[in-house]
């Protein structure tokens, strides 16, 4: 089946793809990084869980934001705050410096988060695409993952010469995100009388939290959401120093590995579209949270290297076919005017997710986890 891109589909996919490759640059040493700098392995797990906990109480404000300013004008303040925030942590030394950065990080992070997605949707509709969303989320997937690993790569190569130059080179690719978003992105702003302009922030706010209350598939999928980044994000966060502690290598082996995690997600993608064909879309994403248990299980259970890495793979294979679903099943159900507002609902219930399970698991790894091996600042440091 052909698909026909409208002109706002081809601007998200370019969009998206910058804005995920900005902060791609230290995705494989992030962990690493900080060890480097002497924290410990709980304060390693504190630190981002600052980012998802700031990140839940801003989530659903900075959404309504984006639907009372406008989605394009959030997603500039993002970029714009973003770079700020890269910049510190660059230079960042303290735990105390760490949770400033990631203060202003989860800040900036919020204000894409839902506006990006209602920016698109709408548009695309307002151009006369009424297709269904899987497919369009599930290519936009595939596409971001391809400029994940690409600076992914990048990253893992410059963090072994020298921490800082990954968090400098997202920094300036955020202000090139920006700069092309401020020339290709286009955005219909409501006329002065028209009432979506009238209603004060709290007020969005409101209507968004008692949209999703009272549609129950919406309260079901920010359940689910919750549950998952619960279980799997403290896995996103230690992988780093687990396969550093049974190979012995530093950030370029990471880059790699983000690499080959970033072609299982978009594997998963592709395979949206026949799944979808055979079996119905409650059943896909049923079968997929139980997939990725599985393998979670497997992956922590692995005592060898590669055993471990193919449960995260395969893990990952399967959050790029349940996120497309989950994206195109909540805006389905929303009303335009509130649509940054109510996938902010979403993103809030993913950052308490997952900052209540870092954690959790922060906890458990100061006692019981990963040794802190001075492999990884004489290896990923100069």
């Amino acid at each position: 089946m052909t698909f026909a891109m409208t002109r706002t589909a081809r601007t998200y996919y370019l969009v998206y793809s910058l804005y995920s490759l900005s902060w791609s640059f230290i995705g494989p040493m992030y962990a690493l990084f900080l060890l480097s700098r002497g924290l410990d392995l709980f304060e390693m797990s504190v630190v981002p869980a600052i980012y998802w906990i700031v990140s839940f109480l801003f989530e659903v404000p900075t959404g309504a934001f984006a639907d009372l300013a406008g989605r394009k004008t959030s997603f500039l303040l993002s970029c714009v705050i973003r770079m700020i925030a890269f910049g510190l942590y660059a230079y960042a030394d303290t735990f105390a410096a760490f949770a400033v950065a990631e203060f202003i990080d989860a800040l900036g992070s919020t204000l894409a988060s839902g506006a990006l997605d209602a920016w698109a949707v709408d548009g695309m509709r307002g151009e006369g695409d009424a297709r269904p969303m899987e497919r369009f989320f599930a290519r936009a997937q595939m596409l971001s993952r391809t400029a994940i690993i690409a600076g992914g790569l990048a990253g893992g190569y410059l963090a072994q010469r020298d921490m800082t130059l990954p968090w400098l080179a997202a920094a300036g690719a955020f202000a090139v995100t920006g700069l092309v978003a401020i020339v290709y992105m286009r955005e219909v702003r409501p006329r002065a009388g028209d009432p979506r302009v009238r209603p004060s922030l709290l007020h969005t706010v409101r209507d968004g939290l008692l949209a999703v209350r009272r549609a129950p598939v919406l309260l079901l999928l920010c359940g689910l959401t919750l549950a998952v980044t619960f279980a799997t994000m403290p896995a996103q966060m230690y992988w780093q120093p687990r396969m550093t502690a049974l190979t012995g290598e530093g950030a370029w082996l990471m880059g790699w590995i983000w690499a080959l995690l970033n072609l299982a997600t978009i594997a998963g993608s592709a395979v949206i579209s026949p799944l979808l064909g055979r079996f119905g879309r409650e059943t896909v994403l049923g079968a997929v949270v139980l997939w990725r248990g599985v393998m979670l299980a497997g992956a922590a259970l692995a005592t060898g290297f590669m055993p471990a890495l193919t449960g995260i793979l395969l893990m990952e294979m399967g959050f790029g076919v349940s996120e497309p679903l989950l994206q195109a099943w909540m805006n389905e159900h929303i009303a335009p005017e509130q649509r940054a507002t109510v996938l902010s609902v979403r993103a809030m219930c993913f950052t308490l997710g997952g900052g209540t399970g870092l954690v959790c698991i922060g906890l458990v790894a100061r006692g019981l986890g990963i040794p802190r091996r001075g492999c990884c600042r004489r290896r990923c440091s100069r």
